[in-house]
């Protein structure tokens, strides 16, 4: 029988492999568009990222398995009290196949024998609200699943780090334990929404699906873009969806957007932090952006990374109440509310 029982964040972790490439050094390397992605910025002028994280000679699933190790260290749980494991990754990963993800593998090295192992990874960098939403939601059906670890460890080939006119991606791993009955950084709300109408947006095509005289390589397994459709069809939503996941969250805790105390949103760009506070009224100093600089945007990595910085650096304190939200190639938006 499902129940509404609290399930809070136990512990997080995660991990940058220390390789690290400037942005500089990524735009010399590699071929993009000069056109300007939103009338008065300039794409190299205002990413505001300085160099990004690459994992030479890790996989993706190792990237998440550090994560993974390093968030039950910080929580002191052990791998037998894991029932539920979660992959997050939302990039093609270690094995490009329909049967396989990294969850089964990091539970094997983690020794996690009695955990169901999954994968929950079709919302783009919304991944984590997609797997979070999931795992509550099987954590109250389930009266012998107690303890999820969510993990996601993302490598973007090597020159195709520009996602234009997005961001620059940076390699990393990342992870959650969340348990139920547990009262700290409680989960009191995750809403997720999806636009069918923009599934290819952002896409990698894969080995079996090149376009018409197009040789087979590496690059069918880079990020391709519709740059027009993403003008014409996702920029005049974004806020507009934005706000009515958030305003989801809150509405079901019996809040309002005002109450929220922090925010916790994507490293894309300078412009792009810069254009969400406009749109949605956030003052600055209530947004997380000092990752920006350091590493970039780690996809669906972010919602973990840029809470941890935030929490590390003093900026969360206890009962706060934050605001994890993204969104994803996919295309979907989620939101988290969590009562740190």
């Amino acid at each position: 029988m499902a129940t509404t029982e609290q399930i809070g964040i136990v512990s997080t972790g995660y991990y940058l492999p220390p390789t690290r490439k400037s942005v500089a050094e990524v735009f010399r390397d590699e071929d993009f568009p000069t056109s300007s992605p939103a009338a008065g910025v300039d794409f190299r002028r205002d990413i505001g990222i300085e160099a990004v994280h690459l994992a030479v000679d890790e996989l993706p699933s190792q990237l998440g398995l550090e994560a993974s190790r390093r968030a039950l260290a910080a929580g002191g749980v052990e791998p037998d009290q894991i029932d539920l494991i979660v992959d997050f990754t939302s990039i093609p990963e270690d094995y490009v196949a329909p049967t396989w993800a990294a969850a089964g593998l990091v539970q094997e090295e983690l020794g996690a024998a009695g955990a169901l192992a999954t994968a929950v990874n079709t919302g783009g960098c919304a991944s984590y609200h997609v797997a979070l939403k999931t795992a509550c939601a099987m954590l109250r059906a389930d009266p012998s699943l107690e303890t999820a670890l969510l993990f996601a460890g993302d490598k973007t080939p090597a020159l195709n780090k520009t996602y234009f006119p997005i961001t620059v991606t940076c390699d990393g791993g990342s992870a959650v334990v969340v348990r139920k009955g547990h009262d700290r950084q409680a989960v009191l709300a995750v809403e997720v929404v999806t636009v069918g109408a923009l599934h290819d947006v952002w896409y990698v095509p894969g080995i079996t699906n090149p376009e018409p005289g197009e040789p087979v390589s590496e690059k069918l397994l880079h990020m391709k873009s519709d740059l027009e459709l993403f003008q014409k069809n996702v920029i005049p939503i974004n806020l507009f969806m934005f706000r009515r996941v958030m305003t989801a969250c809150v509405k079901r805790a019996g809040l309002t957007l005002a109450d929220v105390d922090y925010f916790v949103y994507p490293t894309f760009s300078d412009w792009d932090l810069k254009g969400f506070c406009k749109g949605m009224r956030i003052e600055p100093e209530k947004l997380y952006a000092d990752g920006l600089g350091r590493h970039g945007h780690i996809q669906e990595n972010d919602m973990v990374v840029n809470y941890e910085d935030a929490v590390g650096e003093g900026l969360i304190g206890d009962g706060d109440l934050v605001m994890v939200t993204t969104n994803g190639a996919g295309f979907t938006w989620g939101a988290a509310l969590v009562r740190h």
